[in-house]
């Protein structure tokens, strides 16, 4: 059955439901995890009986891009692009502990001249809530199916598809401490696509699981913080790739402000969230070399004067190579930037971003081992116009250059145009705090 299907189906069946169903309240329980699920069913933008609503339309990134491939197969090739997408977010309670969610964004891709860069893309997503008095527990699954930049290593679009189930639970152990468990499974699946005329599903396909057991503490009403320990193993589907499977073994610590009312323009301190650790990343083929090392993601604002705002980010993690002798490299992205409001409407912000790639040492000595490491460096400036409650626009320029570490070759890529906003974002639980180790 395809996703577009099962849009329809779950579509039908909820409107139906909505019809009969009486107008009533439910409580979410008293954990951190439930009230975040009862604030979420609250501030969706449309009600009618029981069902709550979310609902955009978004044009991203209407513009000129000098370089759609950033070098990968030549000379630079410019074109005009512009993505369109309708994401709906349906929010269902269904008994006094139980509520349904139910996300699904169809966008279409386009490009005026690279006709083969164009394409429809849809992600759907389902989850049930369940909120006692103690306990929270989440379970459900993903099926996408998208086109995306791959990755640093190649930052070209690849078509992906993959399936995911899971669940959570959190236990409220007291009014400051929380304990929660997870699992997740994930396949792939990148079918026709290629790179470098080799078939990526003979090289990326697998399946992956996932555990986590995390501890939280929440002290004050600004910050809740945590503590991650994290398994994952990733077994490949072609016996020519089978010399990838891994797994990796995280510890991980953080924090994340969880105040709704708090946006970086307009919040005075640290607001944002942080999460890092150390991640053992373990190739199971024989001779292979392991990885190991800081992993994480930051991103945190400090407001330093009564409009103005500074931002740290931080991204580091292992990541599968689309390369078929290689298994495994690091990914890496820091920076930092600015934010100001100009007005209740309007902000201006600039971001320096630098990225790079690296693969894992096979012998003594320095140099890039396999020459194909990438380092990249990005200047972005945006202006963000509310026009209205729900419509917002923003117009973006992004400066960027890709550097062939081995070679010293340099690519450059550039944007310039707008994106559009008008309805209301999916709303989300925030749990779990940490990120998937890699």
């Amino acid at each position: 059955m395809t996703i577009k299907a099962l849009s329809v189906i779950a579509s039908s069946a909820l409107v139906l439901w909505m019809l009969a169903a009486p107008c009533a309240a439910y409580g979410q329980g008293s954990t951190w995890a439930g009230l975040a699920l009862s604030a979420m069913v609250e501030s969706a933008r449309w009600r009618l009986g029981v069902l709550r609503v979310n609902a955009a339309i978004e044009l991203s990134d209407v513009g000129y891009d000098s370089d759609v491939y950033y070098g990968h197969i030549g000379d630079p090739v410019p074109d005009g692009i512009f993505s369109a997408s309708v994401p709906v977010q349906i929010l269902l309670p269904v008994a006094k502990r139980i509520t349904l969610d139910i996300y699904d964004s169809p966008r279409y891709d386009f490009y005026l001249d690279t006709r083969n860069e164009r394409g429809w893309n849809n992600t759907l997503r389902g989850y049930a809530h369940f909120a006692l008095d103690k306990l929270y527990f989440q379970a459900g699954g993903e099926l996408a199916n998208n086109r995306r930049r791959f990755s640093q290593e190649a930052d070209i679009h690849v078509r992906e598809k993959y399936d995911s189930l899971g669940g959570l639970v959190l236990w409220q152990a007291s009014r400051l401490t929380s304990y929660s468990l997870r699992y997740q499974r994930t396949a792939f699946d990148y079918g026709g696509a290629s790179y470098g005329g080799t078939n990526l599903a003979e090289i990326l396909n697998r399946r992956e699981e996932f555990f986590s057991l995390a501890a939280y503490i929440q002290s004050n009403r600004r910050f809740r913080f945590f503590i991650d320990s994290q398994l994952q193993t990733y077994d490949f589907a072609a016996a020519s790739s089978r010399f990838k499977n891994a797994r990796s073994y995280a510890l991980f610590g953080g924090f994340a402000s969880v105040l709704r009312e708090a946006t970086p323009n307009r919040v005075g301190g640290i607001t944002g969230s942080a999460s890092l650790g150390y991640t053992y990343f373990d190739v199971l083929e024989a001779g292979l070399v392991d990885g190991s090392g800081i992993t994480g993601n930051v991103n945190i604002f400090f407001g330093f004067m009564k409009l103005t705002s500074a931002r740290v980010f931080f991204m580091r993690g292992f990541e599968f190579s689309l390369f078929s002798d290689i298994a495994f490299f690091v990914q890496s992205v820091y920076g930092t930037g600015l934010r100001r409001l100009i007005s209740d409407q309007v902000s201006l912000s600039y971001d320096l971003s630098l990225a790079r790639t690296s693969y894992p040492r096979t012998g003594a000595g320095g140099g890039d081992p396999f020459g194909v490491s990438n380092r990249n460096t990005t200047h972005s400036l945006s202006l963000n116009v509310m026009l209205a409650q729900d419509l917002a626009v923003t117009f973006v320029g992004r400066l960027g250059n890709r550097v062939l570490v081995s070679t010293g070759q340099v690519w450059n890529r550039n944007f310039f145009g707008i994106s559009l906003i008008y309805g209301a974002n999916s709303g989300m639980v925030s749990a779990p705090l940490g990120d998937i180790s890699r």
